[in-house]
């Protein structure tokens, strides 16, 4: 198949490599050379420096041939507009728009776009760990999976940023039941949850990143 990701951040350069190595054609469109880098020397694809918003260089993509686009770049309108163009300009079969708010992933879900909120899936997901029994819980993805479990923040690890906390990854923080993602200066406070990976299991019959 013919795959075109727009962005060329962690994930656009996770699903390019990924989809190059099942022997994919893959065009990958980023605006900053740099990020470009991630996909390595071993990319079999095809990389575009420009705007992907940009026609000509959709054009210049194949986009006319192109089986599926993901509009993976780190702004939400740019997302959009790039995937409004694939599909009522362009009529690429199926293109999928990574959005960051939750609120306008249930906007433009309801007016008929493919979309996908890593946030409130990140949410749902421990949502349901909180109302479970306590212990592990196994998130499947794929064909892999990743062992969490949550723990109270102790004396330790409170008043300290993530990145100073020692002994433990920490995943996401769960304060005053609101889930957010541990960005390394967040700093621990009295009463968080702390989510924390123990276990990543690799499907060969059967990893995790976000």
């Amino acid at each position: 198949m013919y795959f075109i990701i727009a962005g060329c951040l962690k994930i656009g350069a996770t699903l390019a490599q990924m989809l190059s190595q099942e022997n994919h054609d893959v065009v990958v469109i980023d605006s900053d050379p740099k990020n470009l880098e991630a996909l390595g020397s071993g990319f079999n694809g095809v990389v575009i420096t420009g705007m992907p918003i940009d026609e000509d260089v959709l054009r210049s993509a194949g986009i006319g041939q192109a089986d599926a686009l993901a509009a993976v770049t780190r702004d939400d309108n740019m997302n959009v507009m790039v995937a409004q163009v694939a599909q009522n300009l362009f009529h690429v079969p199926k293109v999928v728009t990574r959005l960051y708010s939750p609120d306008q992933e249930l906007v433009f879900r309801q007016m008929g776009m493919t979309t996908i909120c890593p946030t409130s899936l990140a949410v749902n997901r421990i949502k349901e760990m909180l109302l479970s029994k306590p212990g592990a819980e196994t998130l499947q993805i794929g064909v892999s999976s990743v062992v969490f479990r949550t723990v109270e923040a102790t004396r330790r690890s409170i008043g300290k940023p993530v990145s100073a906390v020692k002994g433990v990854r920490i995943f996401g923080i769960i304060r005053s039941g609101a889930f957010s993602f541990a960005e390394p200066s967040r700093v621990v406070e009295a009463g968080d949850l702390l989510v924390i990976p123990e276990l990543v299991e690799e499907g060969g019959e059967g990893e995790c990143s976000s």
